[in-house]
């Protein structure tokens, strides 16, 4: 006798959908499995929307929360702003409501993750030529932001940013050790910009992993935001042998302690 999951994609995506009901255990693992592989932006829009009870800031929480998120998606919610609760919200109160909840919205550090085997993402757009840009056409520019995984994360990340998701204080003090620790200069620039603290909320745990790691374009930014150049910083240059960073660290005003000392006599 055939079974629940047995049913076709479609039919399993309007039952969910339709019920609400994440009892539903077999029917909930069985889309999340068809929405990663061929669902298509504006089904998967309807999955998130259903599920964030048609508020914008509940929606984008429940679609970080999914491997089905993608620029398309993201693209979906933007073109349906109509539908969703807080966009009929006029007043000003309503409108301030409409910001805390996309702030409270927290970006995954999946997103954060960086493939070695690909080049880092770049801040310039991915088509700075406008007939290049006419001439390409959605598909096409698709393909080349899906070549680039990591240009891809840091696209979503952009976006969500563009969106209202906010980066500041501590909420993305993960993303910004994981941009640290991979070298990652790109997130790194466009993290501080949109308000993250370089300081990481005192604990400086960013700078001391991009020393450690040996990347000292990273280092020079987090510090330029306002990252503390302190003697555990220099000690960890010392350690790790990164001798660029050390006499950059010295420069700064970073003072030796006793074990950074006995690190240098071992040079």
């Amino acid at each position: 006798m055939p079974g629940l999951a047995d049913l076709p994609y479609e039919l399993l995506l309007r039952l969910l959908l339709y019920s609400g009901n994440e009892s539903l255990v077999s029917v909930c693992r069985w889309t999340y499995f068809c929405l990663g592989q061929e669902a298509t932006p504006r089904q998967c829009y309807k999955f998130v929307r259903t599920k964030g009870g048609w508020n914008k800031g509940k929606m984008m929480s429940t679609a970080l929360q999914h491997r089905f998120l993608s620029m398309d998606l993201l693209d979906q919610i933007d073109l349906n702003q109509h539908e969703l609760i807080v966009s009929r919200r006029k007043s000003k109160r309503r409108k301030n409501n409409e910001e805390c909840e996309m702030a409270g919205v927290r970006i995954p550090g999946r997103l954060f993750k960086v493939d070695d085997d690909w080049a880092l993402p770049e801040m310039r757009k991915l088509c700075n030529n406008t007939s290049n840009a006419q001439r390409d056409g959605p598909k096409k520019k698709r393909r080349r932001r899906e070549a680039n995984p990591n240009q891809q994360r840091f696209d979503i990340v952009r976006r969500l940013v563009s969106m209202g998701v906010s980066v500041k204080g501590t909420r993305c003090t993960v993303g910004l050790v994981l941009s640290a620790k991979a070298g990652n200069l790109s997130m790194i620039r466009l993290l501080l910009k949109n308000g993250a603290d370089a300081a990481g909320g005192g604990d400086n745990k960013a700078l001391l992993l991009a020393i450690v790691y040996g990347h000292l374009d990273v280092a020079k930014r987090l510090v330029k935001s306002g990252a503390l150049v302190n003697s555990l910083a220099l000690r960890y240059a010392v350690q790790k042998k990164h001798m660029p960073v050390v006499e950059w660290l010295m420069r700064k005003g970073a003072t030796p302690d006793m074990i950074t000392i006995k690190l240098l006599d071992n040079f």
